[in-house]
């Protein structure tokens, strides 16, 4: 899968005004690291009407969670849609919401944007985490300099293995 492959997803929540932040694998490739991704990592602000709004726009799409409960007693919420597409709300990321929100841009993605975490905070979440995928992704996001995006590059990331959310992923 590639970033394109949500665009459905960063429209709808664009138009919903939802306070979000890419994060993970899609945020790596959008910052120009070619890499096979195959899920969705959004950052969402703990206020309880953000956490409702996010999840409104993703049901809106037909995503539907893997099990549910409580927005409030979650820290990661998984949701598929019928294409087995998979997006994971992360309610309490490595790098805290607002942190996430003042740094993240608008990088655009086809005809619409896409809010990214930094290349900072992407990378020290990246070092938090320190499973193999997230060292080689920081690897490869240093090897590209300034780590801005390529759309060249950002465009052309495949299928591949999944990055598996974990408490308080980034």
């Amino acid at each position: 899968m590639t970033p394109e492959t949500y665009s459905d997803v960063f429209d709808r929540l664009e138009r919903e005004r939802v306070r979000y932040v890419v994060i993970g694998g899609v945020a790596v490739v959008m910052r120009g690291h070619v890499r096979p991704v195959a899920d969705l990592d959004l950052a969402v602000s703990r206020h309880p009407d953000e956490m409702s709004r996010a999840v409104g726009a993703l049901n809106a799409l037909s995503f539907v969670p893997s099990i549910p409960l409580p927005l409030s007693v979650l820290t990661v919420l998984r949701l598929f849609d019928s294409s087995q597409r998979e997006v994971n709300v992360i309610f309490r990321p490595h790098v805290p919401f607002d942190e996430l929100w003042a740094g993240s841009e608008h990088i655009g993605l086809g005809r619409g944007v896409v809010r990214v975490a930094s290349l900072e905070h992407l990378l020290r979440a990246k070092r938090i985490e320190g499973r193999p995928r997230d060292l080689s992704d920081i690897e490869g996001l240093l090897g590209l300099g300034a780590g801005s995006r390529s759309p060249d590059r950002a465009a052309s990331g495949a299928a591949g293995e999944r990055d598996e959310p974990r408490e308080g992923a980034a």
